[in-house]
């Protein structure tokens, strides 16, 4: 009888389950809008002295802060009744101990070494998508401390900051892995991998980096899943995200490495 009501520790406390073609369009279709919205703006950005990055913090206030966190505001109202994204998040994680702050550790420490060794871009870029624009492959110029203006800087590393750092993996965790992953319960232990997987395809402004970013982020989609714990993939994406600017971005606009 007891066993009866026990609940797998690997499922998430909803039912609904999402059709592999809800799947599917739910992981990509804001990435669709982020990327088209990129290619529109970045000409007349960098027309008016911008680098094309900041056309694409643009693309992503829309389809990550607008869209997405839209999205779960939009689900979290119907189920609760109340503008808010727990309602619509599948996993309620309990106490944040020194367990889980270790787990985040490694991931980042994982996550950056992951990156510095398996970087595919300049063979992919080469070999597969030579035919995109440089300033798409490259929208953020080493050089930009000696080619721009005050401005243009402090803009940039502001957008930077508060999109690439913050609010973008900050929702991007809660939409991805707090409310689609859950609902892949039913393929057990598969569900992080096809999460990761969509999830890096999803980044369709960076194509060269699919199998790339599905190295780095698969320990963190089945350490999100071992745990029910969406914190755990935010803390450890936006600990990565911190570290990259603070080692490439900052020192560029500081005009450090010039």
């Amino acid at each position: 009888m007891t066993a009866s009501l026990q609940v797998d520790a690997h499922q998430p406390l909803i039912d609904e389950q999402h059709t592999p073609l809800r799947a599917i369009g739910f992981h990509l279709l804001p990435g669709v809008l982020i990327a088209g919205l990129f290619y529109a703006l970045a000409p007349a950005v960098m027309a008016a002295g911008y680098p094309a990055i900041v056309a694409g913090m643009a693309a992503a206030a829309v389809g990550i802060v607008g869209v997405e966190l839209g999205w779960l505001l939009h689900e979290g109202r119907r189920v609760t009744g109340r503008w808010s994204v727990a309602g619509a998040l599948g996993y309620r994680p309990g106490k944040f101990g020194r367990r889980k702050v270790a787990l985040v550790a490694g991931l980042i420490i994982w996550q950056f070494l992951a990156a510095s060794i398996v970087g595919m871009k300049p063979w992919m870029v080469e070999t597969f998508f030579y035919w995109i624009p440089e300033w798409a492959v490259n929208p953020f110029p080493s050089d930009i401390a000696d080619t721009a203006s005050s401005t243009v800087l402090l803009v940039t590393g502001a957008a930077l900051l508060l999109i690439n750092v913050v609010m973008g993996p900050l929702v991007e965790e809660l939409y991805f892995r707090g409310y689609l992953l859950p609902r892949l319960a039913r393929f057990g232990f598969w569900a992080p991998l096809i999460n990761v997987s969509l999830f890096s395809l999803y980044h369709f402004w960076t194509p060269w980096d699919v199998l790339t970013r599905i190295v780095i982020l698969l320990p963190l989609g089945y350490a999100v899943w071992r745990t029910k714990d969406y914190r755990v993939g935010i803390a450890a994406h936006v600990g990565l995200s911190a570290v990259g600017f603070l080692l490439n971005s900052l020192p560029a606009l500081l005009g450090a490495g010039s």
